[in-house]
């Protein structure tokens, strides 16, 4: 239970409910685009409908993941978030459509056009996706917009070293200044000549007959 808890106020269970709300709201475009371009306007069958669907719900799901989910601002990075992004994509649409093509052949038993097979095709959709999104979500995580990557690019590779030079020399600006602060004791020779003088007068008085 401690460990529960503990977890729900970790950045990590932040990300996931985010992306579970990202999921949701995809999901949900992807689900009305293909009942409408399949059932409501019939402009194709249901696996192409299911491309259009995809391809639809998959522009807010990058931006939301990117912008809310990982909290990642400016320009997009074409080869490590843009073009991983869609290829992924690209792979649930292939699946999805073949899962949307198995369920149209298999509703043959209601008669074209009616509200039971375009529920069907809906079900085989959102079927595929909820497997999906649980991988997608690590994929994001650990090679698109998590901390690893970001960190990986925050310093680049030329400026490494120019850092280590420079810590280098603030370290032995460090000893130098350590060196400065030592206190040296300070002679002073006159204060030794005056007892030296003193002494001398002494023995001289005391030399001298009453």
């Amino acid at each position: 239970m401690r460990r529960g808890r503990a977890f729900r106020h970790t950045p990590h269970f932040k990300r996931l409910w985010k992306f579970g709300s990202v999921s949701i709201i995809s999901t949900a475009v992807a689900q009305v685009v293909l009942f409408l371009t399949y059932h409501t306007w019939s402009i194709g069958t249901a696996m192409e409908c299911n491309v259009i669907a995809t391809a639809v719900a998959s522009i807010p799901a990058y931006y939301l993941n990117r912008t809310w989910t990982w909290g990642k601002k400016g320009r997009s990075d074409l080869w490590r978030e843009v073009i991983p992004f869609w290829a992924i994509s690209l792979f649930g649409l292939v699946v999805s459509t073949i899962m949307v093509g198995i369920a149209a052949h298999n509703a043959d038993r209601f008669p074209p056009g009616s509200l039971g097979k375009a529920l069907v095709i809906n079900f085989a959709n959102l079927f595929t996706y909820g497997c999906i999104w649980t991988g997608r979500y690590f994929i994001f995580n650990r090679y698109l917009f998590g901390d690893a990557t970001r960190s990986a690019r925050s310093i680049p590779p030329e400026n490494a070293s120019e850092k280590a030079v420079e810590a280098d020399h603030l370290a032995a600006g460090d000893g130098d200044a350590t060196r400065a602060a030592i206190p040296v004791p300070v002679i002073d020779e006159s204060a030794e000549f005056e007892v030296e003088r003193s002494q001398v007068a002494g023995r001289e008085a005391a030399d001298q007959p009453l």
